[in-house]
């Protein structure tokens, strides 16, 4: 049966695409949210990420192999070179244009294909293209298994939709169903590049998810709106964009006090489609990007910490974001990785990069079965969904207590910052200088602790047990212009 819907569906952009490095204007509310194959030389400017981050580092310890990613996006086209044969199943949830129409097909090819296709890349990509010398786009997780879930649609007038079986067009619960399905089907990591309005049947599925030892990723708006469904579920990863600098990007959430983590996505080589075909070279940015990049991060983590739990892989992510000294030794700023002696602990959420920059390629390093078993994400406020008490039902551990709240705190100081980099709080307060505002903590007097960060490493954790308990239902060589953001109501965030 149906349940209740607060409010109607609104969706919000995802990814945007770039020409010669210029971000597109975002699209309104109602749009999307084994080592690669060396086929070139020399690294195309869109991937500067991997460097960044370390990706070659993290792939020496992980590489997704025996790690399951959900990607639930709108229709995919699974025969791009990047992704032939990464793709062990796709389903639809969504009717055609009659109510007593069969079921869509999750398969496409050309625009609608465009953002799920990409997402999927960017996760498990092979690193084979259509680009100069066969280059193609090179996943963080090139051995991680995809199994994709399309729960969008866009009709004959660009609107997004997902007509259900049971007799009602709804974006939302469309989502909800297919995270209760990737929960059952065995995900590890479920990834939503998508935006979407509430629906309480998306409570029930994230806790299924939580239930199946499952780790659930979604993106944000890229209209500098708050963080919506389902980012919002309490215990999700929340994903925010950098900049090549480490700086949130002007069209990215920065004022989110349930953002999770910041990932690159700015100016990222991803895919697209045009009257020629698949493109493998397109440089695009959004959030979208960012959160692929985590899903797929924390499916290399797992995929090298196998008897780790959900919990303990993301103690390690969160005690291990990127950080390093300021150049003039007054503190540490917020970077790709973790750069420096004596780093200090982040103990609160900054409310513009949740807790800072996803830094795989150092929290793959530490023992995670070492670190709790509970979700460190997880925000212990009154009015949170699911509630901090059901998380951690559903993940079979104690009642967490207010002390152990993951919740940003605000801060009444706002540290100056340098040009250039972003800055280093104590607490997490917000500073907008234009560049989209601020990192970290700055460490004052003497008398301040330094704040130690909580050694973490990621994990794969031993088959879930209780997965079938939940319900069933820089420019590149070639860049075009086109934006590429499908994703379900609220998330597509495509303009062609």
């Amino acid at each position: 049966m149906r349940r209740a819907r607060a409010h109607a569906t609104a969706l919000a952009l995802a990814l945007v695409a770039t020409a010669a490095g210029a971000v597109a204007a975002p699209a309104t509310a109602g749009t999307l949210a084994g080592a690669p194959d060396r086929v070139s030389a020399a690294a195309s400017p869109g991937e500067w990420w991997r460097s960044a981050m370390g990706v070659d580092e993290l792939n020496r310890r992980g590489t997704g192999k025996g790690v399951t990613v959900a990607v639930i996006d709108g229709p995919i086209d699974a025969d791009v070179p990047e992704l032939r044969g990464k793709v062990v199943s796709s389903r639809s949830f969504c009717t055609g244009a009659r109510f007593d129409s069969p079921l869509r097909s999750p398969s496409a090819t050309g625009k609608p294909a465009e953002h799920a296709t990409s997402m999927a890349a960017l996760i498990a990509g092979s690193g084979r293209g259509t680009g100069p010398g066969g280059r193609g786009i090179r996943g963080i997780a090139p051995d991680a298994t995809i199994r994709h879930y399309a729960a969008m649609y866009r009709n004959d007038k660009d609107k997004a939709t997902c007509p259900l079986v049971d007799g009602a067009d709804d974006v939302d619960e469309g989502i909800a169903r297919a995270i209760d399905r990737a929960a059952s089907d065995g995900a590890d990591v479920i990834s939503i590049s998508l935006i979407a309005g509430y629906d309480t049947e998306m409570i029930d599925s994230v806790l299924n998810a939580y239930r199946a030892d499952a780790i659930v990723v979604a993106g944000t708006p890229n209209d500098k709106t708050a963080v919506q469904w389902p980012a919002l579920g309490n215990g999700v990863l929340a994903v925010t964009s950098v900049d090549s600098a480490g700086r949130i990007p002007d069209f990215s959430v920065r004022n989110g006090p349930s953002l999770a983590l910041a990932a690159p996505g700015k100016d990222v080589t991803a895919g697209s489609y045009d009257d020629a075909g698949w493109h493998s070279d397109t440089v695009v940015s959004g959030s979208s990007i960012a959160t692929a990049i985590v899903a797929g991060g924390i499916a290399a983590m797992r995929s090298a910490h196998p008897d780790a739990s959900a919990g303990q892989i993301l103690h390690a992510v969160k005690d291990n974001v990127g950080l390093r000294e300021k150049k003039d030794g007054s503190g540490y700023e917020t970077w790709f990785r973790r750069n420096g002696s004596d780093l200090p602990t982040v103990r609160s959420a900054n409310r513009a990069y949740g807790w800072g920059i996803f830094d795989p390629a150092d929290a793959v390093q530490v023992d995670p079965t070492t670190l709790p078993k509970d979700n460190p994400f997880v925000r212990t406020g009154k009015n949170e969904e699911p509630t901090a008490q059901q998380v951690a039902t559903f993940m079979s551990l104690p009642a967490p207590t207010p002390s152990g709240s993951a919740s940003p705190t605000a801060s009444p100081t706002v540290s100056a910052t340098p040009s250039g980099t972003p800055a280093a709080q104590a607490a997490p307060a917000v500073r907008d200088d234009g560049s989209g505002g601020p990192p970290w903590f700055l460490l004052g007097a003497v008398g301040l602790a330094l704040l130690l960060l909580a050694g973490g490493g990621l994990a794969l954790r031993g088959r879930r047990a209780a997965a079938g308990a939940s319900s069933a239902p820089t420019t590149s060589a070639t860049t075009t212009s086109t934006t590429t953001t499908d994703g379900a109501a609220g998330a597509e965030g495509r303009n062609h």
